[in-house]
């Protein structure tokens, strides 16, 4: 599923402390203290800060190009947006493995190396960083959210669908992102079902529509909760 997250972010990483609520949406991050003078150097943290920024700003990028690439008519341009794409994301997984090496305890980090790998079809990989990430903040949202994603591209079904439970109790937002790419992934499976039973696929099509309504009325029952009566 092709997204480009926005929002503002607070880390606080100088420190050591992270605000992985605030930070979770994957924008570049804010340094904690004011940026250093010539009198003194970079702190690891510091760095680390940077090298993430930075591969944030090649990711969206990529993502950028993933776009164009959608809407390009021509072939040979399609391919180069194709290819532009791939290489963004290569420079922000080697940034992101910098700050992940500069700042051991970094979970954005480690979900931005899930993100690039999953990106680069490296699913494995991009499970084994997503784990990473959510062993040192557990409720990261966006991690949970991807990972989800990286489920579905191995026909994980029901690792898929637990994601989705998760975030559904904590992020309705992610939660809703993850629904759109379950249902783009069993339009896909409807049109090339290799890799999954048609069975599986059938039920999980179900699941899908019963956790959807399920959604909308409890999304419906909020907003009679909260606005239902003039008294």
């Amino acid at each position: 599923m092709l997204r480009i997250v926005k929002g503002a972010v607070t880390l606080v990483a100088l420190v050591g402390v992270y605000q992985v609520a605030a930070g979770a949406n994957g924008t570049s991050v804010p340094p904690s203290s004011p940026a250093p003078t010539m009198s003194r150097a970079l702190t690891p943290e510091e760095m680390a800060v940077q090298a993430y920024n930075s591969g944030i700003a090649h990711r969206d990028r990529a993502l950028k190009a993933e776009v164009q690439a959608a809407k390009d008519k021509k072939d040979s341009d399609r391919l180069k947006n194709d290819k532009k794409a791939r290489e963004e994301h290569d420079k922000a997984l080697k940034d992101f493995t910098k700050a992940a090496g500069l700042n051991p305890s970094m979970p954005q980090a480690y979900n931005g190396m899930g993100f690039s790998y999953r990106k680069l079809g490296d699913y494995a990989k991009a499970l084994e960083h997503y784990d990473r990430a959510l062993q040192l903040a557990p409720k990261f949202p966006d991690a949970i959210e991807y990972r989800g994603e990286a489920f579905l591209a191995l026909n994980r079904l029901d690792d898929a669908k637990q994601a989705y439970l998760t975030l559904f109790a904590m992020d309705r937002k992610q939660a809703e992102s993850l629904m759109t790419a379950m249902k783009d992934y069993v339009a896909r499976k409807k049109a090339d079902p290799s890799g999954v039973d048609t069975a599986a696929l059938s039920a999980f099509e179900s699941w899908i529509a019963e956790r959807a309504g399920l959604a909308e009325q409890t999304k419906l029952m909020a907003f009679n909760a909260h606005h239902g009566s003039w008294r």
